[in-house]
């Protein structure tokens, strides 16, 4: 796994200050002095700092992470709703998970398990399988919207949905 070369305990030796204070700084609390604050960001810049996601997660007990379920990339439909609801996580600061059910609702339910382990805070799922009371839906802990594909459904109304119910969750989570 990637992590950044430098961790906020090295950016407090190098700068001589404790890592509560340069945590504090790279935050940007009140109670830091300016000059602090961009002696520390400096640093930080300098040596290519990026906070810990993991540890941040843990802390705010938020990932900032949302997750997709379609059934085909490959379809320009889901590619072009994946492609508004990033763009969309991103300006909101959340990342968004693409996972593909081929059409199977076993992979569905795979899908659904992989996500109920906490890595993710909202998932919309797009199916064309009828939601049941099955135990993946009434055990999992995670808020879930879900889309059912009509044959009688265009494409267009379909996207309309699906942003117009990412969009609604995502601010939930926001307020």
């Amino acid at each position: 796994m990637y992590q950044s070369t430098i961790t906020l305990k090295s950016i407090s030796i190098l700068s001589g200050y404790s890592v509560s204070t340069v945590s504090k700084a790279l935050n940007g609390k009140s109670d830091i002095s300016s000059k602090t604050k961009e002696l520390i960001k400096n640093i930080a810049v300098e040596h290519n700092y990026v906070p810990n996601f993991s540890a941040l997660s843990l802390r705010k007990q938020q990932t900032k992470t949302l997750a997709i379920i379609v059934p085909e990339i490959a379809d320009s439909c889901y590619g072009s709703i994946i492609s508004e609801i990033q763009e969309f996580s991103f300006k909101h600061g959340y990342r968004l998970l693409v996972f593909q059910s081929f059409y199977s609702q076993e992979k569905e339910e795979q899908c659904l398990k992989n996500i109920n382990d906490g890595s993710v805070d909202a998932a919309i799922m797009i199916s064309n399988f009828k939601q049941d009371n099955s135990s993946i839906f009434i055990n999992n802990q995670l808020p879930i919207e879900y889309i059912e594909i009509s044959n009688h459904q265009s494409k267009k109304s379909l996207k309309e949905q699906v942003i117009i119910s990412f969009k609604k969750s995502l601010k939930q989570l926001i307020s």
